[in-house]
């Protein structure tokens, strides 16, 4: 079953400014990432949202793993972050350039 985001933000608050909690999150994340939401660690989440404001991107991290969750309409999706991955050296170019054309 998909949960629309902004149902639980719009009924959260008749007043303009709806606020959703972290359990709100977690249970979001939980059918999009495969995990049980008690199990989910949410991080990043924007606890207040004001009338016609996008929802803004929020953390899940689950058994070791993180995901970068997000809702659109009627649908949530969560994706595992990248591994960071170190820039090539560029120490073979920099010493060749200095031993000059043979």
């Amino acid at each position: 079953m998909r949960t629309n985001f902004w149902v639980l933000v719009l009924l959260s608050s008749a007043t303009g400014c709806a606020t959703v909690s972290k359990q709100q999150y977690a249970n979001l994340s939980a059918g999009a990432i495969g995990c049980p939401a008690e199990e989910l660690v949410i991080s990043g989440e924007k606890n207040s949202y004001g009338l016609g404001e996008m929802p803004a991107p929020w953390n899940a991290e689950c058994r070791g793993h993180r995901f970068i969750c997000s809702a659109a309409g009627q649908t949530v999706s969560c994706k595992e972050e990248l591994k960071a991955v170190e820039a090539p050296s560029t120490a073979p170019a920099a010493a060749q350039a200095e031993e000059g054309p043979l």
